[in-house]
Order: C-alpha cells, then sequence, then structure tokens
C-alpha cells in the first residue's frame, strides 16, 4: 500500500520537526514575543526545576521516550496489520476460557471475611470436633394484633400439621416427611412452639377458649404436654403484654420452630434441601387468616447470593447508558464519520475483559463472592476510559501527524494513548496486586479478579479496539457509511478555598466514621428473609450472641474452685449479658448442695459437711449417673462428652450470651476481653477456649481497619513508584498524588455523614477509589509534561487535548453505576454512594484543581515534548511571565483537527468539543 511508504521502524516520527517548532503547519509563529521561552520547554519561574536534578531529567527523558517508542511500534503494527492485533486480541479473551471449569460461588460467610489463620477458625473447627451440630433450624413467625386466641392457635396447629405433611424424596421409591427427617430427642422430633403445651392435640386444641389458652401460658410451671418437660413461654412468644401482678395478657407474635437433621451442615442432603424449599412455599402458602413469616437454614445463603443477580436489571440498564454515551460521543452525526459500530466494540471489549477476569481469576482456585457483582460496573467505567483517551488521542493528532500515512498515524495516536493508559492501568493493577495480599478471602479474591480484569482490558484496548479503530478509520476513508480552563486569578483561589473547604470536611469525617458490619445488610429489603428478620427484631430482639466456653481434658476435679468462679469473672466482662451463664457444674454443685434425699449411693459419696464429691471418680459417677439423669440435669447432656469407659470427661461447655452492643469496636473488646478472662485461667496445656459463630464475623471485623490502611499506604506507594516511572518528574507526580490524597479523604470523610461504615464492601471500594482518583489526574499531569510552552499554554493544552477524554471516561463511569442508586442490595447501595463521590471529587481535582496547580507550580516539560496545536495558540499582550493572565483568551476551537483533505460540514460536531467548551467555562 503506498500509505505505508517511507515507514522506518527505527526512527518514529514527531509531530513537528525541530524546525517548524516556532511555527504552526499555517505558518503562524507559535512562540510570540511575549513568551519568549515557550517553545524550548523553559518556565517563567525556574524555581520548578530545583526538582529536577540532572540525572533525574535524563532518566526521565530516557524512560519517557523508550516508552513512547515501543507503543510506537505497536501502534505502526497495528496500523499495517489490524487483522493480526484483533486476533490477537481475541487470544487473550480465549486463552483463560478453561478457568470457568474451576469457577465456584462460594457463600460460606467463614470462608470470605474471617482470616483463614484466626484464632476464630481454629476455635470453630476444634468446637465441631467436640459438639458437632447436625441440626438446621426453620422457623415459622406468626404475627397477630393478640395470638394468644383460640382461633390463632387452631390456625397454627393447620399450619403445623400442613408443615409436618410435607413429603420428599430420599431416594427412588421412599418418602419421607418431617417425622423421618427431624433432629430427635430421645424418641420425640425436637421442636419448640407454644403448641406443645397441648401435645399438639387437635381435639384438645379445637376446644380452647381464649381464657383456656391466657390461663394455660400463665400456669407456673408451663409443662409440655409430649414430654412434661418445663417450658419457657416468654421465649416462644413474642411482644409480651403483662398486666400489675405479671400476668400475661396478651402477645404480639408467636415462633413455631424444626429441627432437621443433616450428617454435614455445609453440605446437607438433597432431601433436607427439598424440604426446606417445600417448608418456605408451605408458610407462603400459610393459612387463610394468618400473618406468616418464614425463615430456613439455606435463606440466608440463598438470598445473599441471589441479591446481585436481582439487580440485573440495574447492570443492563448502565451498560445502555454507557452504550448511548459512547455511541453519541466517540464519533460524528454523520454516516460516515459516526463511529457506532466502534461504540459497540468497546462494549464488546469491555465484556472480553470480564471474562478475561473471571476464568483467570478462578484458574487460580480464587471464588465468586457477592462483593464480585461489582465488577461489571468497574471494568466497565475503567475501560470505556482507556476507550476515550485513545479515541481523544487520535482526534488530537498535530496537522503534521495528520498528514501522515494511516500506519504511521495509528503509531502516533497509540504513542500517546498508549502511555497514558500504561500508567493508569500499571498504577490499578498494582494497587489490586497489594490489596490480594490481604488476609480477608473475599478481599482477596476480589482484588485477584479485579488486577486480572484491569490487565485484560489494557492489552484489549491496545491491541483488539486499535485493530479496530485502524479498520474504522479505513472505512471512513474510503467514504464509506457505517477543555480548555484558562483561570484567572481569582477563580484560581475560589478552587483553592473549595478545594480546602471540602478537604476540612473530608478530615473531620474522617475522624468520626465508625467501623461496623452485619452480614444482615446482605439481605435487600424486600424479600422473605428481611421481612422476617424484620419482624423477628421486633417481636423477639432476646440478647445477643450465644457463645461457650469450651473445656478440653482438663482435670476437672481438682480445678471445681476455679471453675465456679469462671461464670462471675465472665458477666464481670463489658458486653457479656447479666446472669446469661448456664455452666453444668454451678447447676451441679447446687443440686448436690441441696439434696435431700435418701438415696445412699449419693450421700454415700459425698461429704456430709461441704456436700462435695469425696474423690474424683465419685465426682464422675454423680455427674455422670445420677445428675444427668435428673430432671435439673437433663438439659445438659449435650454439654459434655465422656470417654468410652465413662469414667473421665473428655469435653464439655459453658454456655453464656452476649449482650446487644452498638458497633463493631463493643463486640471486638466484649471478644477480646471473654478470651482474656478464660486465657488467664492457666489450664497448662490442655485446650480452654471461647467461642461464638458471631467471632466469625468480629475476627473480621477486628482486622478490617488495619487492613485498610494497610493497603491503602501500600497503594500509595506503589501509585507514586509507576508514577515516577512513568511520568517521571518528581513535581508532577506529587501534584498527581495530591489528587488522589484529597479525592480519598473527602470520600471517607463524606460516606460518614452519608451513613457508610468501614467494612470490608467500603474497604474493597475504597481501594478501587485510588485508582479512579489516579485515572482521573495522570491523564493530565502526562498531557502537561508531554506539551511544550508556558505553565498556562501547557495547561490549557492538557485539558484541551486529554480534558474532555478524562471527563467522558469519568460521566461515563457514573452512568454505569448510576441506576444502582434505587437498588436495595447492600453492596450496590455502598457502591453507588462511595464511587458517586469518587466520580465528583476525582474529576474535580483531576480538571479543577490540579490545572490550577500546574498552572502556578508546573515544572519544566519532558525534552521530547511537543509543541501545542496551532488552535491552543493564545496570545497574551502583557505577558505570562508572572503566570497571570492580562487578556482573557478565547475559548479554544470546537472543531478537532482533521486532515488537510478533509473538510467537514457545520453539523459534524463531536459531544467531545461540547465537553471541552464545558471545562472552558469552568
Amino acid at each position: 500500500m503506498s500509505e505505508n511508504k517511507g515507514f522506518e521502524p527505527d526512527q518514529p516520527q514527531n509531530e513537528v520537526s525541530a524546525a517548524s517548532k516556532d511555527k504552526n503547519a499555517n505558518g503562524v509563529n507559535e512562540n510570540p514575543g511575549d513568551e519568549p521561552n515557550a517553545e524550548v520547554g523553559v518556565d517563567e519561574d525556574d524555581s520548578c526545576n530545583a526538582c529536577n536534578c540532572a540525572c533525574l531529567e535524563k532518566c526521565s527523558n530516557f524512560i519517557t521516550s523508550k516508552i513512547e517508542n515501543v507503543f510506537y511500534r505497536l501502534g505502526v503494527f497495528t496500523g499495517t496489520y489490524p487483522w493480526a492485533t484483533i486476533l490477537i486480541g481475541i487470544a487473550l479473551f480465549l486463552l483463560p476460557l478453561p478457568g470457568y471449569a474451576f469457577f465456584y460461588n462460594e457463600s460460606d460467610a467463614a470462608k470470605l471475611w474471617v482470616p483463614q489463620n484466626s484464632r476464630a477458625i481454629e476455635d470453630r473447627d476444634q468446637s465441631k470436633i467436640w459438639f458437632p451440630s447436625l441440626l438446621r433450624v426453620e422457623q415459622a413467625l406468626i404475627v397477630s394484633g393478640n395470638v394468644l386466641t383460640a382461633d390463632t392457635m387452631q390456625k397454627a396447629l393447620d399450619l403445623d400439621i400442613n408443615i409436618k405433611a410435607i413429603q420428599v424424596n430420599y431416594n427412588v421409591t421412599v418418602q419421607w416427611t418431617y417425622a423421618n427427617l427431624c433432629f430427635k430427642s430421645g424418641p420425640f422430633c425436637l421442636e419448640n412452639s407454644i403448641l406443645e403445651a397441648w401435645d399438639w392435640d387437635e381435639a384438645t386444641i379445637d376446644a380452647l377458649s381464649n381464657s383456656d389458652v391466657e390461663a394455660k401460658v400463665n400456669e407456673d410451671p408451663l409443662l409440655s404436654g409430649q414430654t412434661t418437660a418445663p417450658m419457657n413461654a416468654e421465649s416462644l412468644l413474642g411482644g409480651v403484654t403483662e398486666d400489675a401482678s405479671n400476668v400475661i395478657t396478651g402477645a404480639r407474635a408467636m415462633i413455631m420452630t424444626y429441627y432437621v437433621a443433616t450428617a454435614d451442615l455445609t453440605d446437607p442432603e438433597d432431601y433436607v434441601l427439598d424440604w426446606e424449599d417445600a417448608f418456605l412455599d408451605v408458610c407462603k402458602t400459610g393459612v387463610p387468616g394468618l400473618e406468616v413469616y418464614r425463615f430456613a437454614y439455606k435463606s440466608p445463603t440463598d438470598i445473599g447470593s441471589g441479591a446481585a443477580s436481582d439487580d440485573a436489571p440495574f447492570l443492563f440498564a448502565g451498560y445502555g447508558l454507557v452504550i448511548l454515551f459512547l455511541c453519541a460521543t466517540l464519533g460524528k452525526f454523520n454516516a460516515r464519520l459516526h463511529k457506532v459500530w466502534l461504540g459497540l466494540a468497546g462494549i464488546v471489549c469491555v465484556g472480553f475483559s470480564i471474562s478475561i477476569s473471571f476464568s483467570s481469576a478462578s484458574l487460580f482456585q480464587l471464588d465468586y463472592g457477592p462483593l464480585h457483582s461489582v465488577l461489571p460496573f468497574l471494568l466497565l467505567g475503567i475501560g470505556v476510559d482507556d476507550m476515550f483517551v485513545f479515541v481523544s488521542a487520535w482526534d488530537n493528532l498535530s496537522p503534521a501527524e495528520q498528514l501522515l500515512p494511516l500506519r504511521e498515524r495509528i503509531g502516533a495516536m497509540t504513542r500517546h494513548a498508549g502511555v497514558s493508559i500504561l500508567i493508569t492501568s500499571l498504577t490499578d493493577f498494582a494497587a489490586f496486586l497489594i490489596g490480594a495480599t490481604t488476609i480477608i478471602p473475599a478481599l482477596r479474591s476480589f482484588c485477584v479478579f479485579a488486577a486480572m480484569g484491569i490487565l485484560g482490558i489494557f492489552l484489549l484496548t491496545l491491541m483488539l479496539f486499535s485493530g479496530l479503530l485502524t479498520y474504522d478509520q479505513l472505512r471512513a476513508e474510503k467514504n464509506r457509511d457505517a477543555c480548555c480552563c484558562c483561570m484567572n486569578k481569582f477563580l484560581a483561589i475560589a478552587v483553592i478555598v473549595v478545594t480546602v473547604g471540602l478537604l476540612a470536611t473530608g478530615i473531620a469525617g474522617t475522624a468520626m466514621i465508625e467501623q461496623d458490619f452485619d452480614p444482615n445488610w446482605f439481605i435487600p429489603e424486600g424479600n422473605y428473609l428481611y421481612e422476617y428478620l424484620e419482624k423477628s427484631e421486633d417481636y423477639f430482639p432476646g440478647d445477643g450472641d450465644e457463645a461457650y466456653v469450651l473445656f478440653g481434658e482438663i482435670d476437672y476435679y481438682d480445678n471445681v474452685g476455679k471453675l465456679e468462679t469462671l461464670p462471675g469473672d465472665l458477666e464481670e466482662v463489658s458486653g457479656v449479658a447479666k446472669d446469661s451463664t448456664d455452666f453444668y457444674l454451678t447447676s451441679f454443685y447446687d443440686w448436690l448442695d441441696t439434696y435431700a434425699g435418701a438415696d445412699t449411693d449419693i450421700t454415700s459419696r459425698i461429704d456430709p459437711t461441704t456436700k462435695d464429691p469425696t474423690d474424683e471418680a465419685n465426682f464422675i459417677y454423680l455427674l455422670k449417673d445420677k445428675f444427668l439423669l435428673e430432671d435439673v440435669g437433663k438439659a445438659y447432656t449435650s454439654d459434655i462428652n465422656f470417654n468410652d469407659a465413662g469414667d473421665a470427661i473428655t469435653s464439655s461447655r459453658m454456655k453464656f450470651v452476649f449482650s446487644q452492643m452498638p458497633n463493631s469496636a463493643k463486640r471486638i473488646e466484649a471478644m477480646d476481653d471473654s478470651r482474656k478472662v478464660v486465657d488467664d485461667m492457666d489450664f497448662g496445656e490442655e485446650i480452654v477456649f471461647v467461642y461464638s459463630d458471631a467471632f466469625l464475623v468480629w475476627e473480621g471485623d477486628k482486622v478490617i481497619f488495619l487492613e485498610l490502611f494497610r493497603n491503602i499506604g501500600m497503594a500509595f506507594i506503589v501509585v507514586f513508584l509507576v508514577c515516577m516511572l512513568l511520568i517521571a518528574n518528581i513535581a508532577t507526580v506529587l501534584l498527581v498524588l495530591s489528587c488522589v490524597v484529597f479525592t480519598l479523604v473527602d470520600v471517607i470523610g463524606l460516606i460518614h455523614f452519608w451513613g457508610v461504615t468501614i467494612s470490608t464492601v467500603s474497604t474493597i471500594n475504597l481501594i478501587l477509589a485510588i485508582g479512579l482518583a489516579v485515572d482521573y489526574a495522570a491523564h493530565i499531569g502526562h498531557a502537561f509534561m508531554a506539551c511544550t510552552g508556558s505553565r498556562r499554554t501547557r495547561t490549557r493544552v492538557a485539558l484541551a487535548e486529554i480534558g474532555p477524554a478524562v471527563f467522558s471516561g469519568g460521566f461515563s463511569t457514573f452512568l454505569a453505576f448510576f441506576p444502582l442508586c434505587i437498588s436495595t442490595s447492600f453492596v450496590f447501595q455502598t457502591f453507588f454512594k462511595i464511587f458517586f463521590l469518587v466520580c465528583v471529587l476525582g474529576l474535580f481535582h483531576g480538571l479543577v484543581y490540579l490545572p490550577v496547580m500546574l498552572s502556578w507550580f508546573g515544572p519544566s516539560p519532558y525534552s521530547t515534548a511537543h509543541a501545542p496545536p496551532s488552535h491552543h495558540h493564545q496570545s497574551n499582550t502583557g505577558g505570562d511571565q508572572n503566570g497571570q493572565v492580562n487578556n482573557a483568551p478565547p475559548p479554544p476551537s470546537l472543531s478537532p483537527p482533521t486532515h488537510a483533505h478533509q473538510a467537514h460540514t457545520p453539523e459534524e460536531k463531536n459531544w467531545t468539543n461540547v465537553v471541552r467548551l464545558l471545562a472552558y467555562a469552568l
């Protein structure tokens, strides 16, 4: 092709020759007398040059020239063989696809939010060995004006009958009901309901009157009609009202609890899951006249993992808005120069990068979690940013570059855009790799997924998108269809005042932000589980979380004195509910103290004065063969394990309850203090520890603050090093970093006032914010360094050339997640709040604050910097020597740079030019 003649790979084309640096393409002098040093890269104020020693400047020029040369060669290759780069891009998409064979959606909270080497995980595993939990809890919550009526009891019994009539396939030929599936306590199915007081007898309950119901629940003691064991009416009834004599006169709710046996809680049998599905359906159908709320053991997993998929319409809406925005801004409104198909191809590149993220991370055996649902929005925003940078670089080729053959024009475009997206992609990639070193599994997995997605976007933009852009330009050239911010002194001061005001607000909010997290936040509003939890909290608030002190093979007999003080010591801990400890040893010794029977088999084994067992053998005998068989001791049979010979305790436990605590800080303190009480008891080598399932969440909360600041600090170090490597000027890098720091502080402070707390979800989003904030500032900083002229001229040129792309990228990112503002998902709500602020504040600092600082303190340009295009030239009579503008310059031309042989009609307006005019108006 004639276009390719004269190409010399070792000598990439400059925008202008040395001789043309003083003139533009039309012969107009670019260096008027009022800016004598503008075109040789010397600023009026040389004080900034103190930042640049000769060695650093040589290093900077060497690095930038080499990187630009690499991208230039890649661009020329793309312009010459676009089909080859397209095939490479498709190969990058196809290569990791086998990773989907290892894709796994993790829903176990302990594997998502808890450091796997934490004490809570170790204690949980030991607890499961000693006291394995083999039952699954299912509940039906009935709410009424007053449930203590005969009518409500009869309808509740009808619901109970329907639940127990559920049949599921145990195997091909056998069907099971609740009687087969239930967890048994002796010969009876374990079940808790006020109906137990009448032994679920249909004839008895049908004959009840309202007064009968009220009389029954006030019996003292209230006994089970099935086992005659004592019942606690207030644990089965909610919203209880009493008269002055403490007689129960009404209740707003009652709860019926069923227990299903399984061999493995985390991987139950299919028939168990089928029964739970049927249970939920029966409760949903309910009984006429009965308000029923339902819960199954599988509900949190099902609802939590499905919350993001319920918001799929928001994903499609976000992508639709971005597609429309791309079609409107990438091209011109005529049949030949529109870039609708190129915009759609860009969305395909984003889709490919999402696939690369998921498949390649799965190859590393990393699991997908609830946080990962925001990745499509994140990658869409970053991917579109990179595309705008490429298209902006194409539109801003200098007049001399526009006369080059197509392959060399593509090379020049890639040289300009490649370095820009390399800076942002490398900083984002490095920041996520830093995040992947965290000990929080969900955060580590998310960061690897995101890092692979960003790498995919970078490579696909360089290969696939640029190849398609080349073909699109070939089509256009064959006639086939298919930010200037000129600051005056007062405006600049106003910008600084606003920046300082935002920073002050951010610092105040950052100082006040709280750490708090509740796994139930993952349950979106409007579904049956959310409604159940809301009603349960209203009518059965209870205390806090249950916990246990677990003992191994300690010498129980010799340590009785120490063990008897444990309940009192624990209740002194702030956060432990008073009178909540329930210890079998306390009840055992109380029973011995009050024993007045004539059984000589007991009296002969205890000291007549102290009533204590006389030796260890008698201690074990009385505990195992006497106390645990009494009514008072039967409740503790599941709390003690004996060896096979029955002559020693191998493990046991004491129950207590934490009180309701207002935030994570109090919960962490209660966890640590309760552990300290037990650890200080010192039983030597034997295992004794405190454990609660809530510790799996609290343990993650304990490290999240440290993980947040560790990751932010390391990310800033990596961003600084990458920017130093690629921008290669310490003054510009520090100004860019100031944008990132200010944006992050402002965001953290403002989300406090928006009701967001520090949690794993917000931590991930704040780490993401660093990458986006770098994107908005680094492009401007690099463009400022890549052109010659005075500081003000270079600031205007940088904004005019790359500012529209930065603004369009930020606005498209905003469009991508804007539909999430009406989502009920906790993940999506947090994502929207943080990223809304990141977009607004990041664009402000990158497009408003940074240009002001560069126009005042910007350093000298690279030695390879290009002269500003003619349409960016200004004439400032009176000089620009002191960084002041005496005469306001005209706005930049709203017509983009065009080929010498092209003539565009007035209607061929680019939306990017509207953005330029908007930036100029600032």
